[in-house]
């Protein structure tokens, strides 16, 4: 397929984080990491006060940009996808931070459409997870929205698929700023997240409703259990913490399955700690402790507002779906959910993680 020791890269410009992915992909359409970065950046910090982004957080996003323009020139990367979501998507003075991406690093950043980031974190995210039957709903929960995708595993195509404007940093910033936030904020927090994600579950239940003979006319499979996936940030922290680990290591976390009663528990536990006692728990990374409240309440009421009882992690998502889709068009391969490729066996181990 592709020509042995040809390097692709990908870059996630998020809300909270910014991700890059170099790898290697051979002859045989084996996909190889060789270097995963991630920043805290910040990048929605403030942004509902006036509805752009921030001086500081564009600077220091645009720093972390310039090293990984480095990196890139140094692996001789001979393509990159880099893609905006959540708040640059929705910011007022989005061109003018796209330019300066291209104007400092030379890297051709845009934007993704609601669209594309829920089916490329889909794709990421299928990518890792063992085959299964049946219904899939997959959730991508950032800084600033969070992305569904339902998918059936015998159809090629995406079922449905949404982008709710609500994410972990977002969330934090207009009620759980104190530290640590009081009952009321957390009551309100819930209520809101409960009101935002309310036509989603409707959705989804009306999706999968049960049907006289026993298949769907909305969905066209037959009635079955919905498996839950969780991506992105808040989703692998949570893994972390439940697997107490000191090194971050992407292949325990991917297909990790948490209960809805450590999950109710943790987040009980952030809500009431404030910020000095959350940087104590094992797992959580640095930097993080302040939205992670946030963010586990989030997946609590999206397990409660499915019915669902436990949550499936993956590491992989938009950065790996990105990634696999660009290789893929560049070899003129069809677009569907799940790659045609493969990740080769020697995955890359942890992550570089350095705050700005």
């Amino acid at each position: 397929m592709a020509p042995p020791d040809k390097h692709f890269a990908s870059i996630d410009v998020g809300s909270h984080t910014l991700r890059m992915l170099i790898a290697r992909c051979n002859a045989r359409g084996e996909v190889f990491p060789l270097v995963t970065e991630r920043r805290i950046t910040r990048l929605a910090k403030n942004f509902q006060q006036n509805g752009q982004l921030g001086d500081q957080g564009m600077e220091g996003s645009l720093k972390v940009l310039e090293e990984y323009a480095a990196t890139l020139k140094r692996y001789k990367v001979e393509s990159v996808a880099c893609g905006a979501t959540g708040v640059v998507r929705r910011a007022a003075n989005s061109d003018e931070f796209l330019q300066a991406i291209h104007r400092r690093t030379g890297i051709p950043a845009a934007i993704l459409s609601e669209d594309s980031e829920a089916r490329l974190s889909a794709k990421g995210v299928l990518s890792v997870l063992p085959p299964s039957e049946g219904h899939i709903l997959t959730f991508d929960l950032g800084g600033s929205s969070t992305e569904f995708l339902l998918l059936h595993t015998r159809n090629p195509h995406p079922i449905w698929h949404t982008s709710i404007f609500i994410g972990a940093a977002t969330l934090t910033d207009r009620f759980l700023r104190v530290d640590p936030p009081s009952a009321a904020a957390a009551a309100e927090a819930s209520a809101d997240v409960q009101a935002s994600l309310a036509p989603t579950f409707q959705t989804i239940h009306s999706l999968l409703s049960d049907t006289t003979g026993g298949t769907n006319q909305e969905t066209g499979f037959p009635r079955e259990s919905l498996r839950l996936a969780g991506t992105a940030g808040t989703a692998t922290t949570l893994a972390a913490m439940y697997l107490e680990m000191a090194t971050y290591d992407p292949e325990r976390v991917n297909g990790l399955v948490l209960e809805n009663r450590w999950l109710s528990a943790m987040t009980e536990r952030l809500l009431r700690s404030p910020l000095a006692q959350r940087r104590s728990i094992p797992g959580l990374e640095a930097g993080r402790e302040d939205i992670i409240a946030a963010g586990a309440l989030i997946v609590m009421e999206i397990l409660k507002g499915l019915h669902q009882s436990q949550v499936t992690v993956s590491d992989a998502g938009l950065l790996e779906g990105l990634l696999l889709n660009h290789i893929e068009r560049e070899y003129g391969r069809p677009e569907t959910l799940v790659s045609p490729l493969t990740w080769g066996t020697q995955r890359v181990k942890g992550l570089t993680k350095t705050e700005t």
